[in-house]
């Protein structure tokens, strides 16, 4: 057991190697549709929040999150979104 760790130092998520998205919330997302700067009539991709400003780099990809999804609901508008992941709850307000 003393073999397999290193004795000086420890790197962070040396033995956790999930992928780490941009987080996005639903309300941060609902504000910009309702400031126009992002177009809901075609696809909205993840270079499209880039360019907008709602995300300040991509990574390796954005995740959707459901905080903010009563005022997402609110919007009334459908969406159609091209991003790498999202949680259970904000695919259901989606």
């Amino acid at each position: 057991m003393h073999k397999r760790f290193p004795k000086i130092g420890f790197s962070k998520n040396r033995f956790n190697r999930s992928e780490i998205y941009t987080q996005l919330n639903l309300g941060k997302l609902a504000y910009h549709i309702e400031k126009g700067s992002l177009d809901t009539d075609k696809t909205i991709q993840m270079r499209d929040l880039l360019e907008a400003g709602v995300v300040s780099k991509i990574g390796r990809g954005v995740k959707l999150l459901s905080k903010g999804a009563e005022k997402f609901a609110a919007l009334g508008k459908s969406v159609d979104l091209e991003i790498s992941d999202a949680s259970k709850s904000a695919i259901q307000a989606v």
